[in-house]
């Protein structure tokens, strides 16, 4: 009996090729900003205008400042996260955030500059300002987020596995994207039905689920380039994955994954020279932060149980290198302190440790570590040895992670914070290696402004 075809199964109507994630997020952000604009605009003629006695004007820097202002603080408020934009209570809350935030940055600003933004038309602008990016964000969450604007997508893979990883990838964006069919990579018309769906007008985009040596075969392989002259997205799972969900697929890492990580993970090229910029600039502050705090501190510490400040610690640095990490002791038994990990509300913590860590300010002399380059500010934290070696035993690609200098924060802890057990290690693995693969100046500003937003908030542990 012959293999049923699949041109059978050929869905009848492919309406249009969808956006892509981060085409979203751009349209998202550009409503956001004509939304700013127009309110700031409005608020500028209302007051400003008036005094001036013009009829009507547009003040460029003052809008540059406020629209800078605006996406440096969504930017800290998690405002471009599709999965919270599409979520009515989450766009709210991190709308109001970022609002108010902006308009705390801009009082700030008027003492600074004080005839370019003036505190009445500051204040008119916030009303203004809110009720237009509600209404852009709800419009967005109408239109723009409905499956009517999905991709859609014919998947070549194994379905069980496939089912499995799309449940996890589309649980925080189920509309993204319409998996329209789903082809094992082993079927005999495969070749020719992949020919007959480029010619399509609007052809759905490809997706291979498949790792090397496990279905590519020349003859898809040949499929498949054809399919790219014909202007059809061709793109692996994995990409996929990455891009929905800031993770990597841990389980279809293979030779083209490994070779795609960025040459600056050995740290060349202008990205590492401004990330070591960077570092020295924030490692050197937080340094002379510790100075001035460090007496305080101590006196606390003493008065509480009379032990030590200070303790040192075994890490794994990059490329394996041991190093000694510096501390502020928030724990009892500081002399004794064993190779164990911390846990959420941890028994062991002291009262100024309780004070201290959630403010991360037991951090601050890593900047010494920091500025001696044995760590950044931003990349996969330091484990122990001895865990780190129990790690790499139960779980391939783990010693990926050293491939980038450990970082003061890193993507792992700004998405998921500190897991426990072994699939907690697994999840904290996938965000590492998306860091070490995707690592860029743009990223490091972000981690650091979810890090700022994860102090001033006191979500520390």
């Amino acid at each position: 009996m012959s293999e049923p075809s699949l041109l059978a199964d050929k869905p009848e109507i492919v309406t249009q090729r969808g956006r892509l994630l981060w085409e979203k997020r751009l349209l998202l952000a550009f409503g956001d900003g004509v939304a700013v604009a127009v309110a700031f605009v409005l608020a500028f003629n209302l007051r400003s205008a008036e005094i001036r006695h013009e009829f009507f004007s547009i003040p460029r820097v003052p809008l540059l400042i406020v629209l800078s202002t605006w996406y440096l603080c969504a930017e800290i408020s998690d405002g471009y996260q599709l999965i919270s934009a599409v979520n009515p209570r989450a766009a709210f809350a991190t709308a109001a955030s970022a609002l108010s935030l902006s308009f705390i940055s801009l009082l700030g600003v008027f003492f600074v500059v004080p005839y370019r933004i003036t505190r009445p038309t500051i204040l008119l602008w916030v009303p203004l300002a809110a009720a237009l990016i509600l209404a852009w964000r709800t419009a967005y969450q109408q239109i723009f987020a409905r499956s009517f604007f999905a991709g859609n997508l014919i998947v070549i893979a194994n379905r069980l596995s496939f089912e499995r990883v799309w449940a996890e990838a589309a649980a925080g964006l189920p509309e993204l994207y319409h998996v329209t069919q789903i082809i094992e990579p082993k079927r005999s018309d495969l070749t020719a039905y992949l020919a007959r769906m480029a010619e399509e007008s609007l052809p759905p985009d490809v997706v291979i689920g498949i790792r090397e040596g496990e279905g590519l075969s020349p003859d898809l392989l040949r499929s498949l380039v054809a399919c790219c002259g014909r202007s059809v997205r061709v793109r692996f799972l994995t990409d996929l994955f990455e891009e929905m969900t800031g993770r990597t697929l841990l389980d279809q890492i293979d030779y083209a994954w490994i070779t795609s990580l960025p040459a600056h993970s050995g740290g060349l090229g202008v990205y590492a020279f401004l990330k070591r910029a960077l570092d020295v600039l924030i490692g050197g502050a937080e340094a002379v932060l510790l100075l001035l705090l460090c007496p305080f501190i101590a006196l606390a510490i003493k008065v509480e149980d009379g032990g030590r400040v200070f303790y040192r610690q075994t890490r794994v640095g990059r490329f394996g290198h041991q190093f000694e990490i510096l501390k502020i002791r928030t724990m009892r038994d500081g002399d004794k302190i064993v190779e164990s990990q911390t846990e959420r509300r941890d028994s062991r913590i002291t009262l100024v440790g309780r004070v201290l860590r959630p403010l991360h300010l037991d951090e601050l002399p890593q900047a010494i570590n920091i500025l001696r380059g044995e760590m950044s500010l931003v990349g996969p934290r330091p484990e122990q040895p001895l865990h780190a070696a129990n790690l790499d035993r139960q779980m391939d690609f783990y010693n990926l992670r050293l491939l980038v200098r450990p970082g003061l924060t890193g993507w792992a802890q700004t998405n998921f914070g500190y897991g426990a057990g072994l699939e907690g290690a697994r999840k904290k693995l996938s965000y590492d290696l998306y860091y070490v693969r995707r690592q860029s100046l743009g990223l490091d500003l972000l981690i650091l402004a979810r890090t700022f937003r994860a102090i001033v908030s006191f979500r520390g542990r």
